[in-house]
């Protein structure tokens, strides 16, 4: 049974002609960054949110070390962007933003208060019709 291939160049070419003209915008930003740092923004806002309502919060430092990280590329993973606590915004000695999240059986056990999970389980729909709808735009 033949199969028909015709018309795949024309389509490797216009895709490639769509991702070059999403790198750069006409502002000089690229489309993604700006995309996924927009959809970033109510999980961000959710996490703070989440880490603030915390009945045993004693500093503020964990809620302070919440933050967007930059959009990187890479190969493998494709274009991304981290929201959290990132150990190099971390100013202490002790990093304890894990165990807050997770609890820890430590010297004195403490039980988990989730701040990042239900941040994105709450918010994520949200940032994906950012993403769609700016993908769409571009």
């Amino acid at each position: 049974m033949p199969l028909d291939t015709q018309g795949f160049d024309g389509l490797a070419s216009d895709i490639a002609g769509m991702a070059s003209r999403m790198d750069a915008d006409g502002s000089g930003a690229p489309v993604a960054k700006r995309i996924l740092e927009a959809a970033a923004q109510p999980i961000h806002q959710q996490m703070k949110a989440n880490a603030t309502k915390d009945p045993r919060r004693r500093s503020g430092d964990l809620h302070a070390a919440l933050n967007i990280g930059k959009v990187k590329r890479s190969k493998k993973r494709g274009t991304r962007i981290t929201i959290g606590v990132h150990r190099k915004d971390w100013k202490h000695e002790d990093y304890y933003p894990s165990f807050v999240e997770f609890g820890h059986a430590g010297p004195a056990p403490a039980p988990a208060h989730p701040y990042i999970r239900p941040a994105y389980d709450t918010r994520a729909d949200e940032a994906y019709e950012i993403i769609r709808d700016g993908l769409r735009d571009a």
